[in-house]
């Protein structure tokens, strides 16, 4: 046993901290410090729960070197600089776009006088705002700037590349280290090709390295991988040609670049010049020339250099392939020290501590003195553990059996921690039904999942899981297929060519179905399905989605799987969800999405997660007592609410109402006995929930279609007073007394009022939210909007179920201009639309289009047929490069026909502004649940609410059938005229206004 003495002695020892070491002749300079600037929500994006410090370990060991770099973060650049300042020291800064009240520009300035020689690193998704900021500010202190697209290669290459621009003269010149030179200027391409390249040499170093005739040798090549040197300017790039030219492998550049970071503006023809000076000098290196214009083709085929399309749906993969053309870790293993018999093997920590309590005492002593355990475990990134454990030596302990029983206990802690909050490695050999969280493939988890898996790791930090008695606060239990699964199918069924050509859904749907999943996809479900019971739901978690400023929200298809007893049959269901997901991908609306949010359909990759559905069955059908979203931030606040009390939509049954804009119960968490749509009974009749959905467990209804609710029935909610869960969230309303009872066992009709829940608190779901709502936008350092569900029909004495969904950042861009409204310029006297309810950032410019629905042609009956309508007059408008000014009755997005017109978020991608206008008979409520919104308010588009029949803002109908039809369909007219419109959207006062540009003139006179 461990003595009293020596275990205050290695208390101290528990805690992470990194040693130096010895470096070799090679990589003498390397990145040990890296100061991390970001919330918590993006420090777990980037290391996506240990997975990029795991890829930085295996590399570290396949190149025989050790000490990975540390990683310190920091929430604020405050925080940053305080360091700093402390004397703490750092050999490289990553910083995201979000880092709280002090901007990065600012902070890069700041970190410049404090340590010049810092590398200072910007990584960001580069969407249409983040970009407008960047090119207004003064980045001149920042080295890199980098696109962050959840690819978790990036951070390793980033610190591959600034250790080889540190080690490249001694390593290069002074041992002929090999090198590929990259010139690239463009940060997007850049940031895609470098983590690609990095897994290109390491692939490569691994293949080779199996020729060596020794362990010398093996260490030897596996050190000196080639070196990829980076040039950004052309006098960059001839500096490192210059200098390193009989080292080179090959040189991989852009064709249009600046000349020299002097001369900012870029020379069209550089890459040429560059070209034809290397291949002058040395006309068998090894040269491929990149361009998004296919004329320079030719170029490179007189210098005879190859030739890369920018553009390419495959582009990365070509480029690996022309370096493949053109330029040519394990089990521990215990053994006997005397005799060299191998005593025990451990593949996992699992094993690790079963050989541990039974080899002989010398065999551990002899590996423990070596350290050799820590080194296994640095491998696999398991650094906490390793950390501790290299802090051990044997002279610390009085016995042998001390250290065993000290080195025991650490590891039987660890994997007691390892179940909750975390992600865990997918091994069918020993998944089972305690692990909440699994991984399968080595690839991202992609946008939805990493979320998810944020929200885990959340949910253990604050120890939410069992804070609120009787409810048990938890995700459900998930599988997500990594990206590369998505990659190996794309590459293994061949349906790369699907990317450029021009197919309609349901063709690219009917290609993905009859293909086959990987044989290590179905031997991981086939173990998932013997540890779940429920019903499943096969989510979309692309690379892109729910990311700052592009959500990318209910762009891609989701699927919900009935249970079975027959495991073949759920692969098949499974299987048949999961390709329709990865369709998805190439649908027409996402391609016109992925496009409008100014990405590449070659950039996205789709990872998928598989998670039980929460809820119970009845009388054939699956669903959860409660379904909602919430919002730590709300755009339209009524009576007494703040904005920052957050907003909640809630329904019974499956959330597909909610999001998709159906009629739902709207409460601020702050006020759940204050909901506007039960003040009185009429509001109550008129405005509660009047239809359900729920999951049919009938297998024969789960078809391939391009429709992901194939399988999902609507019932009108006078037809679902029947089910159990009824009893949780409905009132009835009493006829004759003209009277509303909060009971739902009252004979009449019930309304879905949920007063249990939030006047009678039977379920704390107001407190849950508000305190999710809380810990979410302050992780995240932004708003945050989260999906949850409910399940009240359990067992006695079990604990209810609140299932953490989702989670996702609200874009919260910062107004530009401002407006004074009582001036003649802001009244509503002469406008086309003015509102009181909008949503925006300032002046809007450039707009000389309206697109509306003529007065007296809405029909709710014909609302699809407007859909498609105003997509082909959108298709229009894109073709002509222009934006408009989008007004039509109802809910714009709503699935429910009967709400408004049910377009998809692509077929109105072109509009800068989009008004919903309430009729006489007709009134809207904006709808802040719903994945339509959430694309709208990311994208900066002015959202317009108005009810002129009410008072409620103009709408100068008259004016604009005044105005000359530029196009015009059965029920839309568009309208252009000479000048730009006076278009102010604040949504700092909830008011908006579009005038004529005369009208604005004049007014302004």
């Amino acid at each position: 046993m461990i003595t009293d003495k020596n275990r205050d002695k290695m208390g101290k020892y528990s805690e992470k901290f990194f040693v130096d070491i010895d470096f070799h002749n090679l990589m003498r300079q390397r990145i040990t410090r890296i100061l991390l600037v970001c919330s918590s929500y993006d420090q777990f994006t980037l290391e996506e729960d240990g997975h990029i410090d795991a890829q930085i370990v295996r590399e570290y060991s396949d190149l025989n070197l050790s000490n990975p770099p540390a990683f310190i973060r920091v929430s604020s650049g405050l925080e940053a600089l305080e360091k700093l300042r402390n004397g703490e020291t750092f050999d490289l800064i990553i910083t995201m776009f979000n880092i709280g009240e002090m901007d990065v520009f600012t902070l890069s300035r700041k970190v410049r006088e404090l340590r010049p020689g810092i590398p200072f690193i910007l990584m960001s998704s580069f969407s249409r705002e983040v970009a407008r900021r960047v090119m207004e500010a003064d980045t001149t202190a920042i080295d890199y700037m980098f696109s962050w697209q959840g690819n978790a290669d990036l951070i390793l290459a980033i610190i591959k590349m600034l250790e080889d621009r540190m080690n490249a003269r001694e390593d290069i010149l002074g041992i002929g280290v090999q090198a590929i030179l990259l010139v690239e200027d463009n940060v997007r391409f850049y940031s895609a090709y470098l983590p690609d390249l990095y897994r290109t040499v390491i692939r490569q170093t691994n293949e080779f390295v199996r020729e060596a005739l020794n362990e010398q040798q093996r260490i030897l090549r596996k050190r000196a991988r080639p070196k990829i040197l980076f040039a950004r300017s052309y006098d960059e790039a001839v500096e490192h040609y210059e200098r390193y030219k009989d080292h080179l492998l090959g040189i991989i550049s852009d064709v249009s670049f600046r000349r020299s970071d002097d001369r900012p503006e870029p020379d069209p023809h550089a890459g040429v010049k560059l070209c034809r000076l290397v291949l002058a000098d040395r006309p068998t290196m090894p040269v491929v020339l990149q361009s998004t214009s296919l004329e320079h083709r030719r170029d490179a085929a007189e210098l005879g250099a190859d030739f890369i399309y920018k553009r390419s749906p495959d582009l990365l993969g070509e480029l690996a392939d022309f370096i493949d053309r053109r330029m040519a870790f394990g089990d521990f293993v215990f053994y006997d020290p005397l005799t060299g018999d191998e005593i025990a093997r451990a593949r996992d920590l699992g094993e690790m501590q079963n050989a541990l309590e039974r080899i002989p005492t010398d065999v551990m002593t002899y590996y423990t003195a070596q350290n050799m355990l820590s080194k296994w475990l640095y491998a696999r990134g398991i650094f906490s553990l390793a950390h501790m454990l290299r802090a051990m030596t044997n002279s610390m302990f009085e016995t042998p059996d001390e250290m065993r029983e000290f080195t025991l206990r650490a590891i039987k802690g660890y994997r007691r921690q390892m179940g909750q909050g975390v992600v865990a490695e997918f091994d069918p050999a020993t998944y089972n039904q305690f692990i909440s969280f699994a991984r399968s493939g080595n690839g991202s988890l992609g946008g939805k999942a990493r979320g998810l898996a944020f929200i885990g790791n959340m949910l253990e930090t604050y120890k939410l899981y069992d804070k609120w008695e009787g409810v048990r606060v938890t995700i459900p239990r998930t599988l997500v297929l990594a990206t590369d699964h998505f990659d190996r199918f794309i590459r293994e069924n061949g349906l790369q060519s699907l990317q450029g050509v021009d197919l309609d859904d349901a063709e690219i749907l009917s290609e993905f179905s009859g293909s086959r999943l990987p044989d290590k996809v179905v031997e991981d479900l086939r173990v998932f399905l013997r540890n779940v019971k429920r019903p499943l739901a096969v989510r979309s978690s692309s690379k892109l989605e729910d990311s700052h400023f592009q959500p990318f929200a209910g762009i891609y298809s989701t699927y919900m799987v009935p249970r079975v007893a027959n495991e073949d049959q759920m692969i098949r269901m499974l299987g048949k969800a999961i390709k329709g997901v990865y369709a998805s991908v190439y649908y027409r609306a996402s391609r016109a999405y992925i496009e409008a949010s100014s990405n590449s359909l070659a950039d996205e990759k789709m990872g998928v997660v598989i998670q039980e559905i929460c809820g119970t069955e009845d009388e054939g059908y699956y669903f959860p007592t409660l379904s909602g979203v919430a919002r730590s931030l709300n755009f339209y606040p009524i009576g007494d609410e703040r904005p920052e009390d957050g907003i909640a939509n809630i329904a019974l049954g499956l959330g597909k109402l909610v999001v998709e804009g159906g009629i739902t119960l709207r409460f601020s968490p702050a006020y759940p006995q204050r909901v506007l749509q039960l003040s009185t009974p009429e509001l109550m009749l008129r405005d509660t929930q009047r239809m359900m959905y729920a999951l049919s467990l009938d297998p024969s209804r789960l078809r391939t279609s391009t429709d992901d609710a194939v399988n999902l029935v609507r019932f009108e909610i006078p037809k679902a007073a029947h089910f159990r869960n009824m009893k949780y969230v409905a009132s009835t309303w009493d006829a004759l007394n003209q009277s509303v009872s909060d009971s739902p066992n009252e004979p009449g009709r019930k309304l879905i009022t949920f007063a249990h829940i939030l006047k009678y608190d039977t379920f704390p779901l107001a407190e849950i939210l508000r305190e999710l709502l809380r810990i979410g936008a302050e992780e995240m350092k932004s708003p945050v909007e989260i999906e949850f569900a409910v399940n009240m029909d359990v067992p006695y004495g079990n604990e209810k179920i609140f299932n953490f969904l989702q989670i996702r950042p609200i874009a919260e861009a910062t107004q530009r201009d401002r407006l004074e409204w009582s001036s003649p310029e802001g009244r509503p006297e002469g406008a086309i639309l003015y509102a009181e309810s909008a949503l925006g950032l300032g002046k809007i410019e450039g707009l000389r289009d309206i697109i509306y629905v003529k007065p007296g042609r809405f029909e709710r009956s014909e609302t699809p047929q407007m859909a498609e309508e105003i997509d082909a007059l959108n298709t229009a408008m894109k073709r002509e490069g222009l934006n408009y000014v989008l007004v039509g009755p109802g809910r714009w997005g709503s699935s429910d026909p009967w709400l408004g017109i049910p377009v998809k978020w692509p077929q109105i991608s072109e509009a800068r502004v989009i008004a919903e206008c309430g009729l006489e008979d007709f009134r809207v409520d904006p709808s802040q649940g719903t994945h339509f919104f959430q694309n709208l308010t990311s994208f900066g588009v002015g959202y317009l609410t108005l009810n002129p029949a009410i008072g409620d803002g103009v709408f100068d109908a008259g004016a604009l059938e005044a105005l000359p039809c530029t196009a015009e369909t059965a029920h839309f007219r568009r309208v252009s005229v000479p000048e730009d419109l006076f278009v102010f959207v604040d949504g700092r006062n909830n008011r908006g206004i579009v005038r004529l540009a005369r009208e604005a003139a004049e007014a302004d006179d």
